[in-house]
């Protein structure tokens, strides 16, 4: 019996020897899983608060002409974007510690002159579109500076209801504008708007896809704008083909179903906003080629 009771006392001893042990362990890899923990969440803060990496744009274009200056934070690529759309003399540059890099003149909607870069033309930069019509397109350049070069943008001209555009995309700059045309793009959900800025452009006859009508919207236009609903005096089903990117200054093509012609006149376009409403242009004559 003796014996008995002696055995029982050291198996529970010893059960509490290995509870104790055991539970010492875990509390000491909980410690040192939390501290783990928070020396990495410490990190991610500590590289968060770093702005000089965060991607701003600084833009000039026909309401905000004239100059800006862009110091480098740090060693970095920028890019530079730029389209010189215009209806009378207009010139835009880019100098880098005063030293020019890009340049491009034009004295009026038809002018051929192409963007030059470092001293060379950029054949694209300028379409022949026939009949002696020429359309800028954007055109983007990718410039590596040192910390603490400047880059001077200059952009001026007689634009008309052109939409040209000079801008750099680098780190440190803050960002504080909306999406291009968010500001007015539409008013408060269920109303609907006129379109406005400049660059639309109603072609009855395009020269791709069998010839049907396409409808170019200004460049303050984005996709995220729109929720993809357009009518077509007031008919739905009218799209064959909703281009997912930008061309002939930076702007959306939409190609109907139908030649300009077939759809009459007047004519309704009106497209559906993201946030509710909609934005609405009128043709005249669908026959006829309409700008504004």
């Amino acid at each position: 019996m003796k014996t008995a009771n002696t055995a029982i006392r050291t198996f529970i001893v010893c059960f509490l020897l290995i509870t104790i042990v055991c539970t010492d362990s875990g509390w000491c890899q909980t410690a040192k899983d939390t501290t783990d923990k928070k020396i990495a969440s410490v990190d991610e803060v500590l590289k968060g608060t770093d702005k000089s990496s965060e991607q701003g744009t600084i833009t000039l274009d026909a309401g905000n002409q004239g100059s800006e200056t862009y110091t480098a934070v740090t060693d970095c690529e920028v890019e530079i974007s730029s389209n010189l759309e215009t209806y009378g003399n207009a010139e835009l540059s880019v100098s880098v510690n005063d030293e020019k890099v890009i340049s491009w003149a034009r004295s009026h909607d038809k002018d051929p002159a192409r963007l030059v870069v470092n001293g060379k033309e950029v054949e694209e930069s300028n379409v022949d579109t026939g009949g002696g019509d020429y359309t800028p397109t954007t055109q983007k350049t990718k410039i590596k500076l040192k910390k603490g070069d400047k880059v001077s943008l200059n952009l001026s001209g007689d634009f008309g209801r052109a939409n040209p555009h000079l801008s750099i995309t680098g780190p440190g700059i803050e960002q504080n504008d909306k999406t291009p045309g968010s500001d007015n793009a539409g008013g408060a959900p269920g109303t609907t708007v006129m379109g406005s800025g400049g660059g639309f452009l109603w072609k009855p006859i395009s020269e791709s896809r069998g010839g049907v009508a396409v409808i170019l919207l200004p460049s303050k236009y984005r996709h995220e704008q729109f929720n993809k609903k357009i009518w077509i005096n007031g008919q739905t089903n009218e799209v064959l083909d909703w281009r997912p990117d930008y061309a002939n200054g930076n702007r959306m093509h939409i190609f109907l179903k139908k030649k300009g012609a077939q759809y009459g006149g007047p004519v309704t376009i009106e497209l559906g906003l993201a946030k509710g409403g909609r934005v609405k242009w009128e043709v005249t004559n669908g026959a006829n080629r309409t700008e504004r």
